[in-house]
């Protein structure tokens, strides 16, 4: 028995969110940049990406391979995504669990002025992030 899959409008997206599942459209292809990575020194490709639903509009950060997948005007489906804050704005990341496949489903219509980017949010500082461990008060 397979369990079904539960997708969310991307205005439903909110800062740090895991296991996002959503379909969405290309509206915007941005330009290719080199970045290095901190942590190996390799240099890597990264473009921002528009994707949309009738919901709203948020950017999505494609690397390496994904780049060359994806077309403008096609719809997609995410899968396990996350949402990151970059530069105090909500991101969609596939990060490393995650995955983006064609969609049966089409999107004719996004709604663009709804852009879930734009906002900023604050990004907590590390002591008052929650911690884990099974702490007793």
């Amino acid at each position: 028995m397979s369990e079904e899959i539960k997708f969310i409008k991307i205005n439903e997206l909110s800062p740090n969110i895991r296991d996002i599942n959503l379909v969405a459209k290309i509206v915007e292809l941005g330009e290719v940049r080199e970045v290095t990575s901190r942590n190996s020194g390799e240099q890597h490709q990264v473009m921002d990406i528009l994707i949309g639903d009738d919901s709203g509009v948020v950017y999505f950060s494609a690397w390496n391979e994904q780049i060359e997948e994806i077309k403008n005007e096609e719809t997609y489906q995410f899968r396990s995504a996350k949402t990151i804050l970059f530069q105090k704005n909500i991101r969609l990341s596939l990060g490393k669990q995650g995955t983006i496949e064609d969609s049966e489903e089409k999107i004719e219509a996004v709604e663009e002025t709804n852009n879930i980017s734009a906002e900023e949010h604050d990004i907590p500082r590390r002591w008052d992030r929650p911690q884990g461990g099974n702490r007793r008060y």
